[in-house]
Formats: structure tokens, sequence, C-alpha cells
């Protein structure tokens, strides 16, 4: 369910990225875009006066890709979750890269929500991280495996806790 990647930490648990749900609007855009581009280079004359009229077309069509098909994508795949056992990493940004660590020792309890009822069927949501204190609540939206998730993070939050007020650790949460 969870994958493990080479480009994370040796002591990663586990990685996620955002659902494959959010990939369905952009290849939809992809298929679109590349059929009324064809058609209406198709439908302009051959001559040599109409040509700057066909290349106007390949070119918007061209930027309607890259906004609405390539940004899209590369968001997804620079969109990236990683858990270790004592704090979660998350990485964004294709051409820049953001890099957020939060230790589990700082989170006083994870939540799921779910945006409709195509989340909840495809098990999609956005999980929260509430933070101790009054920081501000950290959302990751569109995960695959939401509630799964949250109750892997829980045990490791619930351990960090532990650590923090010396009591007994929970159990290790099932290998995935």
């Amino acid at each position: 369910m969870f994958t493990i990647t080479a480009e994370v930490d040796d002591d990663t648990l586990f990685v996620v990225r955002p659902h494959w749900m959010h990939l369905v609007r952009p290849t939809l855009a992809l298929f679109g875009t590349v059929a009324v581009t064809g058609f209406l280079a198709a439908l302009t004359s051959p001559d040599a006066a109409s040509g700057w009229i066909r290349s106007a077309v390949l070119l918007a069509g061209l930027a309607v890709l890259a906004r609405w098909s390539i940004a899209p994508w590369l968001s997804w795949l620079g969109t990236l979750y990683a858990v270790a056992a004592d704090r979660l990493t998350v990485r964004t940004g294709t051409l820049t890269r953001e890099i957020r660590v939060v230790p589990f020792a700082r989170v006083e309890d994870v939540l799921v929500e779910h945006e409709s009822f195509v989340d909840r069927v495809l098990g999609a949501g956005t999980v929260v991280l509430v933070p101790v204190g009054d920081r501000e609540q950290l959302e990751l939206p569109g995960l695959p495996h939401a509630v799964r998730l949250q109750s892997e993070l829980l045990v490791l939050v619930e351990r960090a806790a532990a650590g923090r007020k010396k009591y007994p650790a929970p159990p290790d949460p099932e290998p995935l």
C-alpha cells in the first residue's frame, strides 16, 4: 500500500505520495487539449498565408498543456511524505525543493478529513497533524489510505508522547 523509494533516508518506515485521483484532471486535459489542438490545426488551410494561424493554434495548445497537464503532474511527482519512527518529512517542489520536518514529539493528535463522498470511496483524505500548544496545524491533502495512515501515525505520535512523559511506549506498528 505504502511504498519505500530510494530517495529517502535509511530510517524511513514508509513513503506516501498524494492519491492518484489528483492526476485524473491533468490526464483528461492532456487528451482533450491534444484532440482540440489537432482538430483546430487541421482546419487551417495548408497555404503559406495561414501558416501563422496554425503556429498560433499549436503554441496555444502547448501553453494549455503546460498549465493544465504538465504542471500538475510535476507537482504530484514533487510531493513526497516520508514517515520515520520519530518524524514526518514533507518534501514539495520540482524545480525548487521545500523540506519540512515535523517531529512526532511536537504532535498532539492526528485527524482525517474526507472532502467528498468520492474521497471516502477511494480511501483518500486530508491528514491533519495537530501540534502541541498554539502552533499552526499541518494539513497533508489528498493522501491515499488516509484512515490507515492516521492509525499508523497515531501509534508513532503516542510513542513520542510516551518518550516525553516517561510512560511505557505502545507496541510497534504492523509492518507495511
